[in-house]
């Protein structure tokens, strides 16, 4: 009876050893596998999570241990966003852009964090939660001056004076970036797909060949809006309910004009989605002068200048991601 009882837990200690080695495998084999490919070289999973990791001991536990978790994450469009920023860094290491302090690290993060809507107060929260995007922005904000004078603050105000003080009545026609079955990210050839359609729906709009009641019905995936015509309502710059990639696009540009006549701008591409918006009107509220929004003007024009360098640096970049990833 002994020995039978001995015998069975030593068959459950190897079965959990080979549970548990199998387990091992299957997580180095997804570590492994290429989610990028930049400039003629492979990037792994594993490259990019070793960065996100600097910053969230958390998700190293857990995506070390948990396969399950793991084949979620790696085809999510969160880390889709990661890889993204990933190779956005590559991009400042080749150029030789300097890393930054880790005071400057915390002053992005809780500033990031802020924009779209975070309560934390605690900057290595945010950093976990932003990951390379943070990294990045900070390495690209410290190439800018560290003062913009009053002419500079005015010249960006009087670009688009309704981020500062005004509000848009907004529909919208929205595609997922995402299965929306799986919730896995798309690969980029469907993205692409998706980006193409909402162009000639806009294009069709413009040309009065299509109606915008109609293309909502055709075309928005948005199961909410697409009930209602598209319709949002009004929303500011810094409504944080809305993806922050989607507003800073949407409020770009618009001048210092009163817009009273319906346009369009888009596809915009957010972190989630990508967006036909429809401005039906652009309304500047109360006192419009410089003093009473210069920090939120000269963040604005920060931010700006960021995207702008970024868009330089990158312009010659050729790469590839390649999520979702077959598991």
């Amino acid at each position: 009876m002994l020995k039978q009882m001995f015998f069975g837990l030593l068959c459950c200690a190897s079965l959990s050893g080979q549970q548990t080695s199998d387990t091992h495998q299957q997580i180095e084999k997804v570590m492994g596998t290429t989610v990028l490919q930049q400039n003629g070289e492979n990037y792994s999973a594993r490259d990019v999570l070793q960065n996100l990791f600097e910053n969230d001991d958390s998700l190293k536990e857990i995506l070390q241990r948990d396969y399950d978790y793991l084949k979620l994450y790696i085809n999510s469009q969160k880390f889709y966003n990661h890889v993204r920023w990933f190779s956005n860094k590559l991009v400042l290491d080749a150029k030789e852009i300097s890393q930054v302090s880790q005071q400057a690290l915390i002053s992005e993060a809780l500033s990031w964090a802020a924009e779209r809507g975070s309560q934390t107060i605690n900057p290595q929260a945010a950093l976990a939660q932003g990951g390379l995007e943070i990294v990045v922005r900070a390495r690209l904000i410290a190439l800018q001056k560290s003062s913009y004078s009053t002419a500079e603050l005015r010249t960006h105000f009087h670009r688009s004076i309704p981020e500062f003080a005004g509000i848009i009545k907004l529909s919208w026609i929205r595609l997922p970036l995402f299965n929306s079955e799986t919730g896995a990210a798309l690969g980029e050839d469907e993205r692409m797909a998706r980006y193409m359609i909402l162009d000639k729906v806009a294009e069709s709009i413009n040309s009065e060949k299509l109606n915008w009641e109609d293309a909502v019905k055709s075309y928005c995936k948005d199961p909410v809006t697409s009930k209602r015509q598209g319709k949002i309502g009004y929303i500011k710059r810094n409504d944080v309910k809305f993806e922050e990639t989607f507003r800073r696009q949407l409020f770009n540009g618009l001048g210092a004009k009163l817009i009273d006549s319906i346009m369009l701008r888009g596809p915009i591409i957010g972190d989630s989605w990508i967006y036909l918006a429809r401005l039906e009107s652009v309304i500047t509220k109360g006192v419009v002068e410089l003093h009473l929004f210069k920090d939120e003007v000269r963040r604005s024009l920060v931010n700006h200048n960021l995207y702008a360098k970024l868009s330089e640096l990158t312009s010659e970049v050729t790469r590839s991601i390649l999520i979702p990833i077959t598991l």
